[in-house]
């Protein structure tokens, strides 16, 4: 077990630390172009775009907060919204792996009365916002109790018929995220930093487990006006409550979902097994569309060389993007302070340019 540790650790080190620019890695001319169409835009955060081993292009604009001086960086911290979901989706995984679950568990083995239009939406159909619940059941800062959350949402009515449609909803990962801490006996952001963010040393993710400068952390702006820093607002000592937790507000660095990104094509948290589980295209989300949705993903050309694997999210005042191509080792991470509609399309742009390569 001792040398199966040290190799674990090893491939850990090597991932976290393999993305440098190479010098023979010259970045792609198209890039001057696309740099100044984000500087014309007023863009604010950072873009991060990764192939294999070698660094393309990762850079910083804008302020963190409108002190003189406190422009963004490499290592600023930024609410990255709803890529909350695929932390929690591998944390469900986990538990799998642990036989500790199993995705066709259903909510009435977790809660106590659960009404009967409910009680047979199961885990997986949770993951898959095919569960037939309703988006949200209120203000993402709301100070609720658990049972207070769980009353609004047993007595909300259902969308669709469970598991027969997609219809994205928030309060099914918070759910998630309250069946983690069940079965794990801990709060859903330490099952994480122990499964997940501790031993692949993402030591700038999470809600305030992280020993935060206060400083590192981007405010967000709304019309130009600064608010406070995610973690400013109303949360519990834990971090956000239930209209939140578990669906979105985790807080992260480019360099450490880059990290994330590596781990999940290396199998380092999740087994090859698990991984196919969490990436597969589980159910498509519009009937007119080609996207279907995994454990927290977005999965599109799924049999084909470029499969691309992807979520965004945003608040008022931030937003976030995430794509991978795992079968041609490209990522691209765009992370802002300013949840402009431009900040969508970027990634688009920046696959555009590297899938010409």
């Amino acid at each position: 077990m001792r040398t199966v540790r040290i190799i674990y650790l090893l491939s850990v080190f090597i991932i976290a630390h393999s993305c440098k620019q190479k010098s023979e890695d010259k970045i792609n001319p198209d890039f001057i172009d696309f740099e100044n169409k984000l500087i014309e835009n007023g863009f604010s955060g950072v873009v991060l775009v990764a192939k294999n081993d070698s660094m393309l292009y990762h850079k910083v604009y804008g302020k963190k907060n409108s002190q003189p001086n406190q422009f963004n960086d490499l290592n600023t911290v930024f609410d990255i919204c709803s890529l909350t979901k695929q932390f929690t989706g591998a944390g469900i995984m986990k538990l799998v792996m642990q036989n500790k679950l199993a995705l066709d568990d259903r909510l009435s083995k977790y809660f106590d009365a659960v009404p009967h239009d409910k009680k047979n939406i199961t885990i997986h159909q949770l993951l898959t916002h095919s569960s037939g619940l309703a988006d949200v059941v209120g203000d993402d800062y709301e100070t609720i109790t658990e049972t207070a959350f769980l009353n609004k949402v047993f007595a909300t009515k259902l969308i669709s018929t469970v598991g027969m449609d997609h219809h994205y909803s928030n309060i099914g990962y918070s759910l998630l995220a309250l069946i983690i801490e069940k079965v794990s006996g801990m709060s859903y952001e330490s099952f994480l930093n122990f499964e997940i963010f501790k031993p692949l040393k993402m030591t700038h993710t999470g809600y305030v487990i992280p020993d935060w400068d206060t400083n590192e952390i981007a405010n967000g702006f709304l019309n130009g006006t600064e608010s406070k820093k995610p973690n400013e607002s109303n949360w519990s000592e834990q971090g956000p409550y239930l209209n939140l937790k578990g669906n979105g507000g985790l807080l992260s660095t480019a360099g450490d979902l880059l990290i994330w990104s590596k781990a999940i094509k290396a199998n380092l948290i999740l087994d090859e097994k698990s991984t196919s589980t969490y990436l597969y295209p589980h159910i498509l989300e519009y009937l007119d569309g080609n996207s279907y949705y995994g454990y927290g993903w977005v999965i599109e050309n799924n049999d084909l060389d470029d499969k691309l694997v992807w979520h965004n999210g945003g608040s008022d005042t931030f937003a976030s993007d995430m794509w991978i191509y795992p079968k041609k080792g490209i990522t691209i991470i765009v992370l802002s302070n300013k949840a402009e509609e431009y900040v969508y399309s970027i990634t688009k742009e920046i696959s555009n340019i590297v899938l010409t390569k």
